[in-house]
């Protein structure tokens, strides 16, 4: 009888064993679980606003007296009366009124015809803007050339990077040479 009660017991233990192994795998298996939701989330493009207005004038640096012109609704050059040393200086802003950062480029171009007027005006492109004191000394190194040579390059003048909600401003002059002889009366660049 000791042997039946033995493996009685043995089998009892055996069974005892597969039940709790069962146990322990099935709570194994038993997993954690969660999850999260972002919600609100908001994708906006920015806008891209540039203006660009001018002056001529004395330029106050703190721009708290200058009085701007919008380029887009007047030229910046319009002048018909020029001779031989005759300067128009400008100062040119380029305004970032938008929300995005941006790179530009200054060029200088004629809106219309262009003749041999253009080879007595002298370019000078000066950034970041000064004031000129005397319009007969304008600083050489900031010459560009002709005006022929400028339109001829039509590459940029200038460049320059804008955060949102800044300006640059430059100054350019154009002189008519002082050599410029009577060949060059009644001449103009541009459309009329």
């Amino acid at each position: 009888m000791k042997t039946k009660s033995t493996k009685r017991a043995l089998l009892a233990s055996l069974l005892s064993l597969v039940i709790c192994i069962s146990m322990l795998v099935g709570s194994t298996f038993a997993w954690f679980t969660d999850s999260v939701t972002s919600a609100n989330n908001i994708i906006k493009s920015g806008n891209l606003d540039v203006t660009l207005e001018w002056m001529d004038g004395k330029l106050d640096p703190a721009n708290t007296a200058n009085t701007w012109t919008d380029a887009s609704a007047t030229p910046i050059f319009n002048y018909d009366l020029w001779e031989p040393g005759y300067t128009e200086v400008r100062h040119v802003k380029i305004a970032n009124v938008g929300s995005l950062a941006l790179k530009y480029s200054v060029t200088i171009e004629a809106n219309g015809e262009v003749t041999d007027l253009a080879d007595v005006i002298d370019v000078y492109y000066v950034d970041p803007a000064v004031q000129v004191e005397s319009r007969a000394n304008l600083p050489l190194d900031k010459k560009l050339g002709t005006l022929s040579e400028v339109l001829a390059n039509l590459t940029a003048t200038g460049y320059g990077e804008l955060e949102a909600k800044t300006a640059d401003t430059v100054t350019i002059a154009l002189k008519m040479q002082e050599t410029a002889g009577n060949t060059y009366m009644n001449k103009s660049i541009g459309s009329t």
